[in-house]
C-alpha cells in the first residue's frame, strides 16, 4: 500500500458505517487513478487535495443525515433536523409576522388600529428597512423548510447573519447573546436540513403561530397583571409549547418513538439560554416566577424527551436504509 493509498483511506474513515464498508475500497481506488494519471510517483509523496477532503467532509454529512446509503439510525437523525428546523423556523416566522405587524402599527401604516402616541409616527430608518427584509426572508425559510426545498439551507445562513445583524448593534448587554443562541439552532438545523418531500398535512403546526399570536395582547391598552407578563414573552410561550408537545407525544401510545421526541428535546434545549437571559434583569416577582417555571419545565421535557428518543434511536439497526 502506498502512502498516497495510507492517506485516501485514512480520510474515508470520516464515513459513517454501513457506507464506509461498502464504497472505501472503490472511492481509494477512484481517487488513486484520478491523482497518478499523470504522475505514477504522486502515489509516494503525495496527499488528498483540499477538494477531496471537503467532499469526503460533505459525504460524511449527508450520510450521517441520511443520504441514500446511509444507515437507518442515520435516516432517524436526518429526520430529527427536519423536525427541528420544521416547528423552529414555523416559531420565528411568526413572531416575525409579529415583529412585521407591530413595526407597521408603531408606524402608523394600519389605519384600522389605533397607534401609540409617541410623540408622533417614528421615521422610517435604515434598521427598519433591515428588519423587515430579515422577517420577510425568515417566513420564506420556513415556507422552503415545509416543503423541504434545496433552497432552505442557503436562506437559512442569510437569515442567521441577518438576525445577527439586527442584533448586535443594538446590543445593550451581553446576555442578549443568549437569545440568538437559542434562534441559531433552528437555523442551524435548517441550514443542515437535507432536502425532501413537502410535509404531508402537517397540521401539528397549526398551534406554534396561535401560541406566538398570544404576544398581540400585550399590544392592548391597559395594564395586565405582573404574573401574565412572562406569558407575553415568546421565549415563555415556546418553552411552554415544547413541554405540552412532548407531553402529547409522550403520552401518545402505539406510534414508533425517536426523531419526533428527540426533536422536541433539541427545541426545549435550545430555549434554555433564552430564558436564562431574563433572569437578571430587573422583573417584577410574578414575570420571574412564570420565566422560572417555563424554565424548569422545559428542562425537564428536554431530559424526558431526550431519553425517550436515544434509547428508541439506538434501538435501530446499524444497517442501509435501503435494504
Amino acid at each position: 500500500m502506498s502512502p498516497l493509498e495510507e492517506r485516501y483511506r485514512r480520510l474515508l474513515t470520516w464515513l459513517p458505517e454501513p457506507a464506509r464498508s461498502r464504497w472505501a475500497d472503490d472511492m481509494t481506488q477512484t481517487y488513486l487513478q484520478v491523482e497518478t494519471a499523470d504522475d505514477p510517483e504522486y502515489a509516494e509523496f503525495g496527499s488528498p487535495s483540499l477538494t477531496d477532503r471537503l467532499d469526503v467532509a460533505r459525504l460524511a454529512l449527508r450520510l450521517r443525515l441520511g443520504a441514500p446509503g446511509a444507515s437507518v439510525r442515520a435516516v432517524a437523525t436526518g429526520q430529527t433536523v427536519r423536525l427541528v428546523a420544521v416547528a423552529g423556523t414555523v416559531a420565528l416566522a411568526s413572531l416575525a409576522l409579529l415583529g412585521l405587524f407591530s413595526t407597521a402599527w408603531l408606524h402608523g401604516a394600519l389605519p384600522l388600529v389605533d397607534a401609540p402616541d409617541v410623540g408622533g409616527t417614528p421615521g422610517w430608518g435604515p434598521w427598519d428597512a433591515l428588519f423587515t427584509v430579515v422577517s420577510v426572508l425568515t417566513v420564506a425559510l420556513a415556507v422552503c423548510a415545509v416543503r423541504g426545498l434545496a433552497a432552505t439551507g442557503p436562506l437559512a445562513v442569510v437569515v442567521l447573519v441577518g438576525q445577527l445583524g439586527t442584533t448586535l448593534p443594538g446590543m445593550i448587554r451581553p446576555l442578549e447573546l443568549l437569545v440568538q443562541l437559542t434562534i441559531a439552532v433552528p437555523l442551524v438545523a435548517a441550514a443542515l436540513m437535507p432536502p425532501g418531500r413537502p410535509l404531508h398535512r402537517p397540521l401539528w403546526l397549526v398551534p406554534i403561530p396561535l401560541v406566538a399570536s398570544v404576544s398581540v395582547a400585550a399590544l392592548r391598552p391597559g395594564e395586565p397583571p405582573e404574573w401574565t407578563w412572562g406569558l407575553f414573552d415568546p421565549v415563555v410561550q415556546w418553552a411552554l409549547l415544547t413541554t405540552v408537545a412532548g407531553a402529547v407525544l409522550l403520552l401518545r401510545r402505539g406510534r414508533a418513538r425517536g426523531p419526533a421526541e428527540l426533536a422536541v428535546a433539541v427545541l426545549a434545549t435550545a430555549t434554555l439560554p433564552a430564558l436564562a437571559s431574563r433572569w437578571p434583569y430587573e422583573t417584577p416577582p410574578g414575570y420571574a416566577t412564570v420565566v422560572v417555571l417555563a424554565t424548569l419545565a422545559a428542562a425537564a421535557t428536554a431530559v424526558v424527551t431526550g431519553v425517550v428518543g436515544l434509547r428508541a434511536v439506538r434501538a435501530l439497526p446499524v444497517v442501509p436504509a435501503d435494504r
